[in-house]
């Protein structure tokens, strides 16, 4: 190879395997090096470009099932009230209680992807004095609250105790030690959850303190406790 010439002149005088030669030794790695850039890049544009919309309302159901076309009917009207696109409105049932559902929960919880949760009472009770949901009188409009007063759940919330690590290092203490107050609703008492549901339990809900679509949580609330006419 002549190093005075262009590598265009170089690659003239080469036989076919010289010139392969000569591409694998000093081109090969540059432009596998640009593919995989160029490969990355179109991923990251097709990635962010395709993104789904935002959840805007998740509800996590314990303990129950729901029939097939009662749920995808009642997430399609739960999209038009919240003005979102199906995909957006997640009904996740099916859930049983237990050590794999605790952890499940409490991932989704401190991840703050949570709006509602419903389950059977004991279980309610229970997440109610960890603190899990929030008063209901401070969330719901008036007069929701007031045409919904004789479904209201009353439990013991979660208090903050002023102990030691080593005497409370779960901090566990406070664990239904809260005032009593109406975190839940008797969400099987409503026409258009019983008509889904296919277990026929008694089921309660409760807007999750964390919240990020808190107004969207009452909206599901209230559909689930209307007649549906």
């Amino acid at each position: 190879m002549d190093e005075h010439k262009s590598a265009y002149d170089n690659m003239k005088e080469m036989t076919g395997a010289e010139r392969f030669r000569y591409f694998r030794e000093y081109y090969l790695v540059r432009t596998l090096v640009i593919l995989a850039a160029v490969a990355l890049i179109f991923h990251l544009v097709w990635h962010y470009t395709h993104l789904p919309g935002e959840c805007v309302f998740y509800g996590l159901v314990f303990n129950d099932l729901y029939e097939a076309d009662g749920k995808a009917r009642a997430v399609r009207d739960l999209a038009e009230l919240m003005q979102a696109g199906e995909e957006q409105v997640l009904i996740d049932e099916g859930h049983d209680t237990g050590t794999d559902g605790d952890m499940q929960l409490a991932t989704l919880l401190a991840n703050e992807r949570l709006d509602l949760i419903i389950c059977p009472r004991d279980t309610f009770v229970k997440l109610a004095g960890e603190g899990t949901f929030v008063n209901l009188i401070e969330v719901l409009d008036e007069h929701i609250y007031t045409e919904l007063k004789e479904q209201l759940v009353y439990c013991a919330g979660y208090e903050e105790q002023d102990l030691s690590y080593a005497e409370d290092p779960f901090h566990e203490a406070g664990n239904g030690a809260g005032e009593v107050l109406p975190y839940g609703i008797v969400i099987s008492e409503g026409e258009r959850y019983s008509a889904i549901s296919m277990t026929g339990d008694e089921f309660l809900c409760g807007i999750v303190a964390n919240s990020r679509h808190t107004d969207n949580a009452e909206l599901a609330i209230t559909y689930f406790m209307s007649t549906g006419e």
